[in-house]
């Protein structure tokens, strides 16, 4: 079974400084210059943190975030949301990486803003992934605040899940128009299964029952927006493999 998921927090810096913008956690805790650690397992498709912006002062301004990649595990993926949800990047491929100036929000002071989230996908791999989030005034990009957001992916009960899926396979990948298939193929004695497929935002668009122990399953994509998905073999609560696919049209 999933282990409960816990969010800490460990304050490193004085958050009350005076600050063009104050963050906050869901906590309701002002979380500048601290560290903001989420606890999790590897099997997870998305861990993801909210933070609340409010601006301070007296004018409004104009403000984008950038994201620094400080250690992060290879082979997972993170992305974020400010003003939009950018699709998810393999670990290293942005280093560091900047919402675009067309994304950049007006603030305006002592009204909050609740559409920052930073995501990470451990992709089935332990450990831990750093990054630093800088929220910056366009017009004075000195001016900054930051956070840093650590994603501690754990194993998960690891006698239950070696072994029993023995392949997955997912073609065409990327569909280009066609339908996607999934060959699956379980260990013996390995019921109640479901193949279920997530979009990159975690909201599952979709799931079915796997009765055989070698299963043929055909998604659709006719209705599916054009983008990264990911198919996840679950049992009793628990992700058994996860592949990553894109549909295209």
């Amino acid at each position: 079974m999933r282990k409960s998921i816990t969010l800490s927090l460990c304050v490193l810096t004085a958050a009350a400084q005076a600050q063009f913008i104050t963050l906050r956690d869901h906590h309701g805790d002002v979380v500048n210059g601290t560290t903001i650690t989420y606890v999790g397992q590897a099997d997870e498709i998305i861990m993801e943190v909210h933070l609340e912006s409010t601006l301070n002062g007296e004018e409004n301004r104009i403000v984008n975030v950038k994201r620094y990649e400080l250690g992060v595990q290879p082979g997972t993926m993170n992305y974020f949301c400010w003003g939009v949800c950018y699709d998810a990047q393999e670990a290293g491929a942005r280093p560091v990486w900047s919402s675009l100036p067309v994304h950049a929000l007006e603030m305006t002071p002592g009204e909050p803003l609740t559409n920052f989230g930073g995501y990470h996908m451990p992709m089935g791999i332990e450990g831990v992934s750093t990054y630093r989030y800088v929220w910056f005034d366009t017009a004075n990009p000195t001016d900054t605040v930051w956070a840093d957001i650590v994603f501690q992916s754990n194993a998960v009960g690891l006698a239950e899940v070696t072994g029993a899926v023995r392949s997955m396979k997912v073609f065409p990948n990327p569909s280009v128009g066609q339908n996607v298939e999934f060959h699956i193929d379980l260990a013996d004695g390995v019921n109640g299964a479901v193949l279920a497929v997530y979009d990159m935002l975690g909201g599952r668009v979709g799931h079915t029952r796997l009765s055989a122990a070698s299963s043929r399953t055909v998604l659709p994509v006719a209705g599916m927006a054009p983008g990264v998905y990911f198919a996840s073999v679950e049992r009793n609560g628990t992700t058994l493999t996860t592949r990553r696919f894109v549909v295209t049209h």
